[in-house]
């Protein structure tokens, strides 16, 4: 089996689109590591949040894409997720040497919510090997602390990052991103690393080999930067739901507040102008370029005012389009709208 990894990326930025240094929220850096990024149209009024999903009219694959278009918006609709959710060769329905356009979509969509990278991904400018590692920013001495800790593996609690400053929220006293601390709000969740359980030394990330360590094997999330041939990556992982469910919390980050919102995805055909726009063109593998204003004035909470998907033409990559549409579930966690 064909195991080259491709990379997926994000381009971000506040008026004009620029290279991100992005945590687990799109545009949260050293200098605004709490930053929340919501999608687009969320002004900090609360309830059903529409953000329509269209198909650009020039794109490669329209009639193709169209199931897989449809499923990863009710992915990201149901936020259901699922252990495990990685699966491989002949565990899917994909042919060998193949890249799944459904798996590949269903992370820039993410981006496209305001969801980054858990790890520190191509836009840290590590080489690959130490990509793994939690998302961070340099802290006063101007480099990432790189240190595996005792279990040597990248991205977990025992971690030895030195003055890094964490941008990776993960649920306090408890550390693990494969476990979901319901409400989805800074009573819960933060990135603060004195919120740490003792012995733990930095924030862990849900990269499978993490969650293989913590029994939760062939998990991990979605939006953890890295796609392979002949793998499945389809459903959500606990990481995906629970941080999207934190900035559903609100500019006050409190569950069950009038200022929540829950975001409602919908097709809205081929056509140009969504909020979300998706064209497969082009030589780069895939990437999400968005751009973000603050809201009401308060640095820490930006909303996405465009993004824009491209994947990479099919005379550039051998796409499989999944053609078999999901069954639409119930939401697996409650986001404070169930009566």
């Amino acid at each position: 089996m064909n195991r080259s990894q491709l990379v997926l990326g994000l381009a971000a930025g506040i008026g004009l689109p620029a290279t991100a240094l992005a945590g687990a929220f799109i545009f949260a850096d050293g200098p605004n590591p709490e930053r929340i990024a919501h999608p687009t149209g969320y002004f900090g009024t609360g309830g059903d949040l529409q953000v329509r999903v269209c198909i650009d009219p020039s794109s490669d694959a329209i009639n193709e894409m169209q199931v897989s278009v449809q499923n990863s918006i009710a992915l990201w609709n149901q936020r259901q997720a699922v252990s495990p959710n990685v699966f491989l060769g002949g565990n899917n329905n994909i042919p060998s040497g193949q890249v799944d356009f459904e798996s590949t979509l269903t992370h820039e969509m993410g981006h496209c919510l305001g969801l980054a990278h858990p790890n520190e991904a191509t836009e840290s400018g590590l080489p690959a090997a130490d990509r793994d590692y939690t998302k961070t920013d340099p802290g006063p001495n101007g480099v990432r602390d790189l240190n595996p800790g005792s279990d040597g593996i990248k991205g977990s609690a025992d971690d030895i990052r030195g003055d890094d400053i964490n941008l990776h929220w993960f649920n306090i006293g408890i550390n693990n991103p494969f476990v979901a601390t319901p409400p989805f709000d800074a009573s819960n969740y933060s990135r603060n690393l004195a919120d740490l359980p003792p012995g733990d030394s930095f924030a862990a990330n849900a990269d499978r080999t993490v969650g293989g360590s913590l029994g939760f094997p062939n998990s991990e999330a979605v939006m953890q930067q890295g796609a392979f041939t002949d793998e499945d990556q389809r459903q959500l992982a606990i990481d995906d739901v629970t941080t999207l469910g934190l900035g559903m919390s609100g500019l006050d980050r409190t569950s069950g507040t009038a200022d929540d919102y829950r975001p409602v995805l919908v097709f809205d055909g081929v056509q140009a102008g969504c909020d979300i726009n998706i064209n497969v063109t082009g030589t780069s593998f895939a990437f999400c370029s968005v751009s973000g204003a603050i809201i009401n004035g308060n640095n820490n909470h930006l909303r996405l005012t465009q993004a824009n998907v491209q994947l990479g033409s099919t005379s550039n990559f051998s796409w499989f389009f999944n053609q078999e549409p999901v069954v639409v579930q119930e939401e697996i966690f409650s986001d404070g709208f169930e009566s």
